[in-house]
């Protein structure tokens, strides 16, 4: 089987409650035709339009694909969710990519023509590898496909109890209460401008779930605060923090992959605040669970300069009980630590050499 340096994968999670179910083996596939060392870019076709339900496709999908990924000892594949139609990208944006190969699961073949049709003859061409995966029940091989028919061979999927969506969702205890603001599901690009802030060190699947649902809610720009020096004196293994200007970069180049057509920008912060209480036009904050008491403190000194107060939107990077099983996983700080037990190791073992 030949290995690919970046494959793409085309899925329509309907329902979207059936990811875990139906998808766990194509994605499987998907990464063992993908080079130990390559990209697996899984664009998902006609998602949800509500913010709750797109968080967890969102969720779930990268949560599947760390799962197997150390499973399969392929941890160094990086996979990207992209969501079409969302910061304004389409199928027909996957002209400007660089695929080698097209994977499809079989029940949703019905996607190739649309995505061969609407890409340009100079970037489409017959050699590029399309191959169609099986999907769980299947015992169908992955097979090259020469021509593509757009027959729909799925099979019939009976309706599954809904799954637990998580908290994610507007935090209405941390936004000004006097407005009288009520929890709603929220939309994409609902906000003009939309701020969040972070670490953002050894970007992992807990920071693109994180980026990926602000920029959901982002119109037009999305400020992040990326942590300075000041904040992180006892961050753990703070040597192999990567430095600032790596660590904005790897957020700016995710977004923009992602999101090319949505504004991005980095700057550093030393305090809790950052830019969110300097930039009157911020219109909504996006936070992870552990950071909601910096939210409610971003909204009293917005208060106190006369703006007005910012919607929070907790974000959780895992849903339900996922989130015990994942939390160590989804961890700079676990990153980290294995970078030091790598040298640790290293140090050791030649060591062990001089002494022979």
């Amino acid at each position: 089987m030949s290995l690919y340096t970046t494959t793409l994968l085309l899925l329509n999670p309907d329902p979207y409650i059936s990811i875990n179910r139906l998808y766990r083996r194509v994605i499987q596939e998907a990464l063992h035709v993908t080079l130990p060392t390559g990209y697996l870019d899984i664009f998902v076709v006609r998602p949800p339009t509500r913010f709750r339900e797109t968080h967890y496709v969102v969720a779930q999908l990268y949560m599947i694909a760390a799962e197997l990924k150390e499973f399969e000892h392929r941890e160094d594949i990086n996979v990207r969710v992209l969501l079409e139609g969302v910061g304004g990208f389409s199928i027909a944006d996957a002209r400007n990519r660089s695929w080698e190969v097209v994977a499809v699961a079989r029940g949703d073949t019905k996607l190739l023509p649309i995505f061969i049709a609407e890409q340009h003859s100079s970037w489409f061409s017959p050699a590029l590898q399309i191959i169609i995966l099986p999907m769980e029940g299947s015992i169908e091989a992955p097979s090259s496909l020469s021509s593509v028919t757009g027959d729909d061979n799925g099979d019939n999927y009976a309706e599954e109890e809904a799954p637990d969506l998580g908290v994610a969702g507007l935090v209405v205890d941390s936004i000004d209460e006097e407005d009288g603001d009520v929890e709603d599901e929220g939309e994409e690009g609902q906000y003009p401008v939309v701020a969040l802030g972070g670490t953002f060190d050894h970007l992992h699947d807990g920071h693109k779930i994180l980026l990926t649902m602000a920029g959901f809610l982002a119109r037009e720009s999305l400020i992040i605060g990326v942590t300075g020096e000041a904040l992180l004196q006892n961050k753990k293994y703070k040597e192999y923090l990567e430095p600032l200007t790596q660590r904005c970069a790897a957020v700016l180049d995710f977004l923009a992959y992602i999101y090319p057509r949505l504004h991005a920008t980095t700057h550093e912060i030393n305090d809790v605040y950052g830019q969110s209480v300097t930039i009157e036009a911020i219109d909504a904050l996006v936070i992870s669970g552990e950071t909601r008491q910096g939210a409610k403190m971003v909204n009293d000194e917005r208060r106190r300069r006369g703006f007005h107060a910012l919607k929070i939107w907790e974000i959780d990077v895992v849903n339900g009980d996922a989130n015990n099983q994942w939390a160590g996983k989804l961890s700079s700080t676990d990153l980290r630590k294995r970078e030091f037990e790598k040298d640790e190791l290293a140090k050791s073992q030649g060591t062990q050499q001089k002494l022979e």
